[in-house]
């Protein structure tokens, strides 16, 4: 069990002192209110097998400061990748470093990210005792915003949310006790009409949690668990025998909560390999992930999954017509994924919190920025979007479904939308 949670922050004193840029509070009038250049970091895993998934929602970011580089009053902002991908996949402990470099550079005013909610668990306590606000375009463990669901998923809330310091975390997406229920009736509708399923987790934060209420949904509408099994990505050599055992059950459908690099997508194809050709179901771990069809190859025909997150295929008008065109001119053959709109917007928002801020005619430090985005009521891509007390979002929070099909077999074809 990785110890998530570092002693090492050694800003305490000095968090509310970090100024983004320039020494003062105030400048008032049309003078200039920093000495240098401002800096959103994005904290993704943007290599190996997670960067298929992770990558367009950089760009997402990426875009966001470009039409946003020059902000008045001598204030300009750029970005800094961070990658927490390690040999073996997402590594938390990388998070953790990165986070830990990142609020010791006073040019660092927000972050962007995580995207996985196990390393959330990692980096939160380290920003919130910098004041460094953060706002992921993909968390969805309920846990990390409300304290009846940390316990269940690992987490010490309160090391997680350290007292005496403002709440610095937010998300768009909306929790996996709302995707495991929309899981859940993916699984019990048309065209699947599970009656039993099996269910199967990667063995992550993420993973456990989204089995756990896919699992409560659908026994609570009637359903069945033929049997429940974590897994990792190490243990693929086993995997036929798995397969067999689930074959073996006849479940209706198998769910996996977990993501594709923590080994659903070779389990997917040794399904398949050992006679069980019934829908797999998942989450956004896996769905709209190119990588799920290089790991289960042919076998990723008849995959269902949900994604926190509108579908591109709808941004037809408006601020979200105008994103797709944007994202497509500058980043020319690269994918586009729901979430780099997630990701635009939570980067939007950060500047929007930062232009305010220069508005009032102050500095922007991390503490102004931090509550200036606590406030907002920012309307984007995804949709009209505030926050509560618990950082979670007010507004839209839209899932999409999606589907491999013997008619799309290498793509994930969107299905319908849907708002929560």
């Amino acid at each position: 069990m990785r110890k998530w949670y570092l002693a090492a922050t050694p800003l305490l004193g000095v968090a509310l002192a970090i100024a983004g840029c320039g020494g003062g509070s105030s400048g008032g009038g049309g003078g200039n209110l920093c000495s240098g250049t401002l800096q959103i970091v994005t904290e993704f895993a943007v290599s190996g097998t997670d960067a298929g998934a992770q990558l367009p929602a950089q760009y997402g970011v990426d875009l966001a400061v470009q039409q946003n580089s020059d902000l008045g009053h001598g204030c300009k902002i750029s970005v800094k990748h961070d990658n927490y991908e390690g040999t073996s996949g997402v590594d938390a402990s990388i998070g953790a470093s990165n986070a830990t470099a990142d609020v010791s550079d006073p040019t660092i005013i927000a972050m962007v990210g995580t995207f996985n909610s196990g390393v959330a668990k990692v980096v939160i306590p380290i920003a919130t005792r910098a004041h460094l606000v953060m706002i992921s375009p993909a968390n969805t463990n309920p846990g990390l915003t409300l304290q009846q669901y940390a316990q269940a998923n690992g987490i010490d809330f309160a090391t997680l949310h350290p007292a005496g310091f403002p709440e610095a975390y937010y998300r768009l997406p909306g929790n996996d006790v709302v995707q495991g229920k929309v899981d859940a009736q993916i699984a019990a509708a048309a065209p699947i009409n599970a009656k039993s399923a099996y269910v199967i987790d990667d063995d992550s934060t993420y993973g456990i949690g989204l089995a756990n209420y896919f699992t409560t949904t659908f026994q609570g509408n009637g359903g069945t668990i033929a049997g429940r099994q974590s897994i990792t990505a190490t243990q693929a050599s086993s995997f036929p025998s798995l397969a067999a055992t689930i074959n073996s059950k006849h479940p209706d459908a198998v769910f996996m909560g977990g993501v594709t690099s923590g080994g659903l997508g070779l389990l997917k194809k040794a399904l398949v390999a050992a006679g069980f050709n019934g829908p797999v179901v998942g989450g956004d771990g896996i769905a709209q992930d190119p990588s799920w069809f290089t790991a289960a190859g042919s076998a990723a025909v008849n995959s269902y999954g949900s994604v926190m997150a509108p579908d591109t295929s709808q941004f037809t008008s408006g601020p979200s017509a105008k994103f797709l065109s944007d994202y497509k001119a500058a980043f020319p053959g690269k994918d586009i994924t729901p979430y780099s709109a997630m990701a635009f917007d939570s980067a939007m928002i950060e500047i929007q919190a930062i232009k305010n801020v220069i508005a009032s005619g102050k500095t922007p430090t991390r503490e102004l920025v931090r509550a200036a985005v606590q406030g907002i009521h920012y309307t984007g891509v995804t949709g009209a979007i505030s926050f509560d007390a618990n950082g979670d979002n007010a507004g839209n929070r839209v899932y999409s479904i999606y589907a491999v099909t013997s008619s799309s077999p290498t793509t994930w074809a969107f299905q319908s939308t849907g708002n929560v």
